[in-house]
Formats: structure tokens, sequence, C-alpha cells
């Protein structure tokens, strides 16, 4: 059953839609105290997509005109209060899943990802800050499950999930104009979790629906 939420970028409509399976990631009302790190100058918000925040320039060209993209490394803001304390190789190896989806899913639908300036060439950045996935998570779920089949009582929810904000910047390469800024917190599902064990697994399951839903729009905005 879905509820709600596997990422669904278009410019074709402007306009961005989220739908999630029931063990997937599930989008959260941004932090009011979030200051978003891009600016967001001629560009207008669009309520009607709450709880995401997006933000989008009126007459922006369509994904259609654009079949080559620039993925930047993936950026992580430290400043944010939300960030919990995490060593380096968890933040290494979320910059490089998060960017290896995203890479993996246009090239493997038959677009050019690179590093060059050109045109047709659409590049996107992520900052993505709000990062929560204790390491115990996982076993304190396990302990509560155990103890409930113990005592007769099955627990179908998840105690701890991981969670994560993500605010995802697309421009055109050429002019370095910013065409939209959306920002979207997402946490791990409570109920019957997927992967009660692991809350890098909400986490990382955040970063997918992105991949997949660029990857999504973009083959409709192409015909595909």
């Amino acid at each position: 059953m879905l509820l709600g939420n596997k990422f669904i970028f278009t410019l074709v409509l402007t306009t961005f839609l989220f739908t999630l399976s029931a063990c997937g990631p599930t989008s959260k009302t941004i932090n009011e105290n979030y200051e978003i790190l891009t600016t967001t100058s001629g560009l207008e918000l669009d309520k009607s997509q709450e709880p995401v925040v997006l933000y989008k320039r009126p007459g922006a060209p369509t994904l259609a005109a654009y079949n080559r993209f620039i993925i930047d490394p993936i950026q992580v803001n430290y400043t944010d209060p939300d960030m919990k304390e995490l060593d380096s190789e968890q933040i290494d190896e979320m910059q490089r899943y998060f960017h290896k989806a995203v890479v993996k899913e246009l090239t493997e639908a038959g677009y050019e990802v690179g590093t060059r300036s050109e045109a047709g060439t659409m590049r996107i950045s992520f900052i993505v800050s709000g990062l929560q996935a204790w390491a115990g998570g996982g076993a304190v779920n396990i302990a509560a499950m155990a103890a409930g089949t113990v005592t007769g009582v099955p627990i179908i929810f998840a105690i701890s999930v991981g969670e994560v904000t993500v605010e995802g910047v697309f421009r055109d390469s050429l002019t370095n104009r910013i065409d939209v800024v959306v920002v979207d917190r997402t946490a791990g599902s409570r109920v019957f979790n997927a992967k009660p064990w692991s809350t890098w697994a909400d986490v990382e399951g955040a970063f997918d629906n992105w991949a997949e839903g660029i990857r999504e729009a973009v083959d409709k905005a192409h015909g595909r």
C-alpha cells in the first residue's frame, strides 16, 4: 500500500510529488529553525507541496531541455543544531552512497553524467543536514520486538528511526541560474519497519527516493 513519498521532480509541471511505500521514509514538517542555504531570489514558494518546501522559478525550462547532468559532491551542513554526533566514516559513506545512487539512476537510464558545463546540462546539488542515524537504534528496536515476542504482545512500532533533511538545488549549468530549490525531511516508518535493525537503512531509503524520482521525472519529460 502506498502512503506517499517517492520523490518525483519535474520541471514540466514545475511541481514535486512524493509517493512512498509504507516501509520507506515519509516526509515530515521541516524544523521551523531550518534556514535554506541556497538563495531563492526570483523563485516563488509553492505552499501546495507542504510539508515539502518548494521554491520554483516561473517560466523555467522543462526537464526535456536537459539530457546531461552534473551531480555535485554531496555537502553536509555541520552547523545545523539538529545534526547528531556522527563519526567521519559514517559521513563519508553517506556522501558516497547518495552521490552514487543519483549517478547510477541517471546513467543506467541512458543519460550522460559528467563534470563539464555545456548546453543541455543541468547541475544538481544536495545539502544534507539534521542527519540522525543512531548506531544503537536498531539494537533497541530488535530488543523491544524480542521482548514483545516473549510476553506474547507483538511490537510493530520501531522505537528508533533514521531521519535526514535534504536541500536539493537544480540549476542550468551554463548560466548557473537556479530554477528549483526543494527541502524535504524524511524519517523511517515507525510501523512495520522493513529494516528495524538499521536506522541507516531509513536514511539510505530517503536517498534512493531522491535518485529514483529524479530519473523518473527526466524519463517522463523525455516521453519515456
